[in-house]
């Protein structure tokens, strides 16, 4: 379990007031190489031939920002001194249309004055596998396998992959007995993890419980996103969409870290929660989405709101009630040149934007 106490900057009824929210079981919450393989297993499953990474790198020079609307009216937040908020009210339910994109009045969520201090690097746990009777596991730079203690129980070479497995109920790897619980972190800050087909940022756990394996990628919310983004919505949509989309995810996140779906993970990788593909789904727009946004989130009487979302105003209606975030409907809105704090008041009336920032 995760266990740490933030700051929200910039939300309540005063404007740019410091609120604190702990993250934690019991959170407040509103409301989302080219090159051959060699693998040594005594198993007859095959493994997967990692391929060589590309990681991609911001393009910010070719990003033009997105003009408001003349009638768009941003209110210039006033400092207030810190004070503590009491729990999150139920959040209000929106009374207007998600499919209403031709209002005269363009509102925009306010956005506080950025803190001093840099937004934290909030770490997440996200289950890539799971009741999996095997991973076929790689890195892209020297690895080591090692146990809940720290100690090495493998090294892991850039030219092979490992089968990961259980067999008469002990994880085996290759050939190797190992524990039943083992992490595979890369020697290297720019290494990834390859497992059965995607690679991954941060560390990987492996966990070895009724015969099965389940996999968990261990890494920072802001590179979690960079895929999240790309993974949701078309890294080839308006820069403003994918800002409101990064606003959205990582507010979604933080409701999740709060409230993990289970004991060894905060939330999954399918639609379920938020589609996460890895690296694979990152691009020069993605991670420009997620840099130019890193540490704000949508806060609603002291809480991360759980900012639902969902491809379409229809969905958006039958599943979440009318409440929550329509990404076509994000897309046409940046479109007609919409900023995203624009984008994200439409979708999230009686919301506010803030900072997230670790407590002193």
């Amino acid at each position: 379990m995760i266990c740490s106490q933030f700051k929200i900057f910039g939300f309540s009824s005063v404007p740019s007031a410091v609120l604190l929210l702990t993250i934690s079981l019991g959170g407040l919450i509103a409301g989302s190489c080219d090159r051959q393989t060699t693998v040594r297993s005594t198993s007859s499953v095959q493994p997967v031939r990692p391929s060589a990474p590309v990681i991609p790198t911001p393009e910010l020079t070719t990003l033009v920002p997105t003009q408001p609307p003349p009638s768009a009216a941003i209110k210039s937040p006033v400092s207030a001194p810190p004070t503590k908020t009491k729990p999150a009210a139920p959040f209000p339910k929106s009374t207007s249309k998600a499919s209403s994109y031709q209002a005269n009045q363009v509102k925009a969520l306010a956005l506080p004055p950025k803190p001093t201090q840099a937004s934290p690097r909030v770490p997440i746990r996200v289950a890539i596998a799971q009741q999996s009777s095997y991973l076929v596991i790689g890195s892209s730079t020297p690895a080591t396998v090692v146990d809940q203690q720290g100690q090495a129980v493998k090294k892991l070479v850039p030219a092979a992959a490992e089968n990961f497995m259980v067999q008469g109920g002990q994880m085996r790897i290759g050939s190797q007995n190992a524990p039943n619980v083992v992490w595979i972190k890369p020697e290297s800050a720019t290494g990834l993890v390859y497992v059965s087909g995607r690679w991954y940022r941060g560390a990987v756990q492996v966990i070895a419980n009724n015969g099965k394996l389940t996999g968990v990628n261990h890494l920072d919310m802001e590179s979690y996103l960079y895929s999240v983004v790309g993974s949701e919505m078309p890294a080839s949509w308006p820069l403003e969409a994918l800002k409101s989309q990064a606003i959205a995810a990582r507010s979604y996140a933080l409701a999740h870290i709060a409230r993990p779906a289970n004991p060894l993970f905060d939330l999954g990788d399918t639609q379920r929660w938020q589609a996460y593909k890895g690296i694979e789904t990152e691009t020069g727009s993605t991670l420009a989405a997620v840099e130019e946004t890193a540490g704000i989130v949508l806060s609603h009487n002291g809480a991360v709101v759980e900012s639902l979302y969902a491809a379409s105003d229809q969905i958006v209606r039958e599943v979440h009630k009318g409440f929550g975030m329509s990404q076509n409907g994000a897309n046409q809105l940046a479109q007609r040149q919409y900023n995203y704090q624009q984008i994200l008041a439409h979708f999230y009336p009686g919301t506010r934007l803030a900072w997230l920032q670790f407590s002193s």
